[in-house]
């Protein structure tokens, strides 16, 4: 924590994952004062835990694909651009789990512009019956980053404060944040409790486990299937993960079943390939938060009360148009990014920067109002 005299900032971040140390750094570059906070430190929670992949979605046409397609490209040039010791540069073997997701592969080899080739001789000696017989795409390039290494490196340089964030003041155009100010707050907080009454926000939390293992099998290129396996930019060492378990919640007050989680994660990955003399080196877990929609977030708050106010009949089906709700003055939510966060981050952050340092409009089919109407008619 800085122990010189606290100035305003131009911009305070609430949550240091990857979207809040992404949007740190990018603001940072842009000559904005940032000051970022996490009561756990950095990359602590989902991001920590994250396989940091930047693989591209397999996804039929319509918004999300567009926008992760974007995204892709972005992110494989920021993070080898920028943290190249942090990032691995790889083959990429998409493989399907289903076979309806093997339809939309088929379908993404024929629409994508990514340069994709045949499975190289060497990869399908090492793979499954089962993955050689599901349909699959193999990119040239992928990449994979040290998720925790890459968080702390493009925090560096910013103000951070390990400070539990309980409560939230404005006044006279300043946010104030236990001793901190500044004029626009960022909260990047994913699905830990909310800090403002924001329950129309749709998300979900994703608990996910990752594990990093030592094995005598050489893995030359990333495999996505029913779990992800990797190299990773410690030599020798091999990621696994991370999981989707929708069902665990750090909130519940049961303990989380280590032993049981990295079964999980070891028993998925023998359905794409033989491991062996493995030693499990370190486990990863934490919790991300997904969209209802899987449209990931940026965008201002709707204050509920104040709007509903203004606008009652909305409680009875009344349209009104977004325009005319009333949002918390300067904050914007970025959050929702589910699996896709490493890939996201640098896309969303470079639209935060436009924002705040450009005047530019946000887009708004990812503002989190497009979730309020609906609450607001559930809620009567």
């Amino acid at each position: 924590m800085p122990t010189s005299k606290i100035s305003p900032y131009d911009v305070i971040i609430i949550g240091a994952g990857v979207n809040g140390c992404c949007s740190a750094y990018t603001l940072a570059q842009a000559g904005i004062n940032v000051a970022l906070i996490d009561q756990d430190g950095i990359a602590s929670g989902g991001s920590g835990a994250a396989g940091a992949f930047i693989s591209p979605k397999i996804s039929k046409a319509g918004e999300l694909k567009e926008i992760m397609s974007e995204a892709h490209a972005e992110a494989l040039e920021f993070y080898t651009t920028n943290f190249p010791s942090f990032t691995l540069v790889k083959p990429l073997l998409h493989v399907a789990n289903t076979p309806e997701e093997g339809e939309k592969v088929e379908s993404f080899k024929h629409e994508t512009h990514l340069k994709h080739s045949n499975i190289p001789h060497k990869i399908q000696t090492l793979l499954s019956d089962e993955a050689l017989n599901s349909a699959s795409i193999y990119f040239d390039i992928g990449a994979v980053v040290d998720a925790q290494g890459v968080c702390s490196a493009m925090a560096e340089g910013i103000d951070f404060y390990p400070l539990k964030v309980e409560k939230l003041i404005h006044t006279n155009g300043v946010w104030q944040v236990a001793e901190l100010r500044a004029k626009h707050l960022v909260l990047s907080i994913g699905a830990y409790p909310k800090l403002l009454p924001i329950d129309y926000v749709g998300l979900r939390g994703i608990w996910g486990h990752r594990i990093d293992i030592e094995t005598a099998t050489h893995i030359p290129c990333i495999l996505h299937h029913h779990v992800s396996i990797s190299p990773t930019t410690k030599e020798g060492i091999v990621a696994i993960g991370a999981t989707h378990n929708v069902h665990y919640s750090p909130f519940s007050g049961e303990p989380y079943d280590v032993e049981e989680g990295r079964k999980a994660l070891l028993d998925k990955a023998s359905k794409t390939l033989k491991l062996n003399n493995i030693n499990i080196v370190k486990d990863y877990t934490g919790l991300r938060s997904g969209s209802n929609d899987y449209l990931p977030m940026l965008g201002s708050l709707v204050n509920a009360e104040a709007t509903l106010v203004k606008h009652p009949h909305m409680r009875y089906g009344q349209s009104v148009d977004p325009s005319e709700y009333i949002y918390y003055p300067n904050v914007t939510m970025i959050n929702g990014s589910g699996g896709y966060g490493f890939v996201l981050a640098p896309y969303l952050a470079a639209r935060l920067k436009e924002y705040i340092v450009d005047g530019k409009t946000m887009a708004p089919m990812l503002s989190p109002s497009r979730f309020f109407s609906r609450w607001v008619k559930r809620k009567k």
